[in-house]
């Protein structure tokens, strides 16, 4: 083992489905905003919807991916199954490893994650003491495969919505499923921001790890 270097921190699973996500995770986002500007409302025409303030106005073309509807349509389904593949594999090995119990809700998490808070804020100067997670990144962690399941779900309810027109319904109908879609994607990436913000505050070594598997310094 080279000087600089600990045992191995995150295992090469953990490693792969983490940059092949965030890769197909850009490209879905940008895609998906693609597909929103052909029609960048939720409301159905002469109607109003009550919970968008931004009917209407297009998303800014450079934040978007395709380069047209059906470009980015192909593009959005291709990596659709690319996420749920990996998203199954990285659930299946934590699951298999034990590591999903480092991500449980506790008992405390929400007095350790308002301590956290404090310390981000400068509120706090010395650092809370904590387990491989703190409760911030395992309340992020834990939130995130749930809204990618949300994502997944309202996304085939509004590419099926008439063979699957129970899951549509269910979802509120083909409006409310399409809205639902567009937030659980706000809010991911919101997630993933916070997300690396947190790896970088904290501990920006642990983000170099995430290449050679090890915590370089």
């Amino acid at each position: 083992m080279s000087a600089g270097q600990t045992a191995p921190r995150h295992h090469w699973v953990v490693r792969g489905t983490h940059w092949i996500n965030a890769l197909a995770f850009t490209i879905m986002v940008g895609s998906g905003l693609r597909i929103f500007n052909a029609y960048p409302r939720f409301a159905r025409k002469g109607e109003v919807f009550c919970c968008y303030p931004f009917e209407g106005t297009p998303i800014p073309a450079w934040l978007t991916f395709g380069g047209w509807l059906g470009g980015a349509r192909h593009w959005h389904f291709a990596m659709m199954w690319v996420l749920v593949a990996t998203g199954l594999v990285y659930v299946a090995f934590i699951y298999l490893h034990g590591e999903w119990r480092d991500l449980v809700p506790r008992r405390g998490d929400v007095r350790d994650a308002w301590q956290m808070v404090r310390f981000y804020l400068y509120a706090r100067k010395d650092h809370p003491r904590h387990g491989k997670h703190n409760a911030l990144q395992k309340g992020t962690y834990f939130v995130m495969p749930i809204l990618a399941a949300l994502i997944v779900i309202s996304g085939i309810a509004i590419w099926k919505p008439v063979s699957l027109g129970w899951l549509t319904d269910l979802l509120g109908g083909y409006v409310w499923a399409r809205y639902w879609h567009f937030v659980a994607m706000l809010a991911l990436v919101l997630l993933s921001v916070v997300h690396v913000f947190m790896v970088i505050s904290v501990d920006p070594y642990s983000l170099r790890s995430m290449i050679p598997g090890r915590h370089l310094r």
